[in-house]
C-alpha cells in the first residue's frame, strides 16, 4: 500500500513543530532557571543585621541594612549577622554540654541550671571555689557584640566553645579574688555593709573586664573571636548539697548572736544595777560621815570652847572646872597618852583606863 507524498510531509511537518515547540520551552525553562540561579544571592538585609559576603572562602565585603547583590553560590556566600549595637545572649554551659550549635551564627540562651553537682564534669561548669574556700554556684548569661564581623565569621563554629573557654576562665579568676560574701548575701550582718555591698554590684562589671582582656589578648595573637563583652547576668547560690549544711550554719551564727545579744543585755543591766548600789552606797556612806563628824563635834564642843577660852583667859575658873570635868573622858578614849611637861627633866606617863 503506497502513502500519498502529501501525508507524508504533513506527518513530518507535525513532528518538527512539536520538536521546535519542546526546544522553545526547554530553552525558555533553562533561562528562567539560569536568571534564578544569577540572582539567587540577592536579598534584603533587615535594618537590624548585616551581612558579610565571601568569595571562594575568603572575605571580600560588608553590607549594612538594605538590598544586597551577591553573585549566586558557590561563587559568593553570604552570612547575615547581627548588627554591631546587638546584644546576643550566650550560656557558657551549653557549650560544654553539647545542648548549644556548635555554628556561632546566633548563640541562644539556655535556661538557668540548677541542677545538683554532676558526675559528668563539664557539667560543673558553674560551681567554682571562692578566695575563702568556700563553694557557690554561679548560673551566668553572657551579652556579647560583634565588633569584628571579618573575625567572627571565620572564627565561625570555635566561637561558641572559646567563648565559652574564655569565660569559665573569667569565672575562676574573679571568684578566686573574692571571698562568698562579696559575691552574695552569705551572712547577714554584713547584709547593710556598704563596702561589701558595692563589691557584690561590681561582680559583674568585673567579669566583663576579665572576659574583655582575655579577649584582646587573643586578638592580639591573631586569633580573635571578633566579639565583646557587653554585660553578664549572674545568679549565684549555693550548691544542692551544701545547702543544708550552709543553713545548719547561718542557724548556728544566727543562735550565737542572739546569745550574745542576751549576755550583752544582761552585762549592761548588771552593770547599771552596779552603778546603782555604788552611788547608794556613796551617798550612805557620806551621810554617815557627816552624822559622824556632826557627833564629834558635839562632843568635842566643850573642849573647843576650852581651848578658845584658854587663849583668852588663863586663869578662867570656869575653863578649869570644864577641863577638869571633860579631861577625864577624853583620856579614857585614848588608848595611851604621852604628857610632856617643862618640870625638870621629867616626863609624865598616864595610862587611861577606858571608863566602865
Amino acid at each position: 500500500m503506497n502513502v500519498p507524498p502529501t501525508v507524508v510531509d504533513e506527518a513530518t511537518s507535525a513532528w518538527s513543530q512539536s520538536a521546535e515547540l519542546a526546544f522553545r520551552f526547554l530553552f525558555v525553562l533553562v533561562a528562567l532557571l539560569a536568571a534564578g540561579w544569577w540572582f539567587s544571592n540577592c536579598r534584603q538585609v533587615r535594618p537590624d543585621s548585616r551581612a558579610v559576603v565571601l568569595r571562594f572562602g575568603t572575605v571580600v565585603r560588608e553590607a549594612g541594612p538594605g538590598l544586597l547583590l551577591a553573585f549566586p553560590r558557590p561563587i559568593e556566600r553570604v552570612v547575615i549577622l547581627p548588627s554591631a549595637d546587638r546584644q546576643i545572649a550566650f550560656h557558657p554551659d551549653t557549650a560544654f554540654t553539647g545542648a548549644a550549635a556548635a555554628g556561632a551564627a546566633a548563640p541562644a540562651a539556655a535556661s538557668a541550671s540548677t541542677a545538683p553537682i554532676s558526675e559528668d564534669p563539664r557539667r560543673n561548669a558553674g560551681i567554682l571555689l571562692t578566695g575563702d574556700m568556700s563553694v557557690v554556684h554561679l548560673d551566668t548569661t553572657l551579652y556579647y557584640e560583634i565588633d569584628n564581623a571579618r573575625a567572627y565569621v571565620l572564627s565561625a563554629e570555635h566561637v561558641g566553645p572559646a567563648l565559652a573557654r574564655l569565660f569559665s576562665a573569667s569565672l575562676v579568676a574573679v571568684t578566686a579574688r573574692r571571698d562568698l560574701d562579696t559575691i552574695m548575701v552569705a551572712r547577714p550582718e554584713f547584709a547593710g555593709n556598704d563596702t561589701i555591698r558595692a563589691q557584690r554590684e561590681r561582680l559583674r562589671t568585673d567579669l566583663a573586664d576579665e572576659l574583655n582582656l582575655r579577649l584582646q589578648d587573643l586578638t592580639s595573637h591573631g586569633g580573635g573571636l571578633g566579639v565583646r563583652a557587653s554585660r553578664v547576668d549572674v545568679v549565684p547560690e549555693i550548691p544542692i548539697e551544701a545547702r543544708s549544711d550552709f543553713n545548719s550554719v547561718l542557724l548556728a551564727v544566727q543562735e550565737a548572736q542572739t546569745h550574745i545579744a542576751d549576755a550583752r543585755t544582761d552585762a549592761e543591766t548588771r552593770a547599771q544595777q552596779a552603778d546603782q548600789d555604788r552611788d547608794r552606797l556613796l551617798t550612805d556612806a557620806q551621810a554617815k560621815a557627816t552624822e559622824r563628824v556632826s557627833q564629834a563635834d558635839t562632843r568635842t564642843a566643850a573642849i573647843a570652847a576650852l581651848s578658845h577660852d584658854a587663849h583668852g583667859d588663863t586663869d578662867s575658873m570656869l575653863a578649869r572646872r570644864i577641863f577638869q570635868e571633860q579631861v577625864g573622858t577624853v583620856l579614857g578614849r585614848a588608848g595611851k597618852v604621852y604628857v610632856t611637861g617643862s618640870r625638870g627633866d621629867g616626863r609624865l606617863i598616864l595610862r587611861a583606863v577606858a571608863p566602865p
